[in-house]
């Protein structure tokens, strides 16, 4: 776990609006899907102006409250310029990194987060923008937005 300052990372794909009791509690997960959409409608291939990036990233942004709240979930790829893209703009993190299987690896990640921060009162979460990037096939980083 560390902490780091992000600026100016734009992200452009494909968004759902959903909650953790939805993606937890019933058989009707909007985030699988959003994945599989992501792949069938090769939004990868129709997004312009991408980065030289080879990583891709799950971002949680417009949350409405808390851990308990509505947010939105964006698959994409980093773009360099801010049209129809999410940007995340000078934002302190605490970043969390974990390698393991997918998708087993991201919710044990989720999992610690939440434990980490129920335990813990160093870091505040800011609820602004976090994000999933995926750095190798079995390595994920999970950058949470602190205050």
């Amino acid at each position: 776990m560390k902490v780091t300052k992000v600026k100016n990372l734009m992200i452009s794909g494909l968004s759902v609006i959903t909650n953790n009791k939805l993606e937890f509690e019933s058989e009707n997960g909007k985030i699988p899907q959003l994945w599989d959409d992501y792949i069938e409608k090769n939004v990868y291939g129709s997004t312009f102006n991408k980065a030289n990036s080879k990583y891709m990233y799950g971002v949680y942004s417009d949350y409405t409250s808390d851990v308990t709240g509505d947010y939105k979930v964006t698959v994409g790829v980093e773009v360099t310029k801010p049209k129809n893209a999410l940007v995340i703009e000078d934002e302190r993190y605490l970043v969390f990194s974990k390698k393991g299987e997918l998708p087993d690896v991201v919710v044990e990640t989720w999992v610690e987060i939440w434990e980490y921060f129920e335990n813990n009162n160093e870091y505040e979460r800011k609820y602004s923008i976090d994000f999933e990037k995926y750095v190798k096939e079995d390595e994920i980083e999970i950058y949470i937005s602190i205050k």
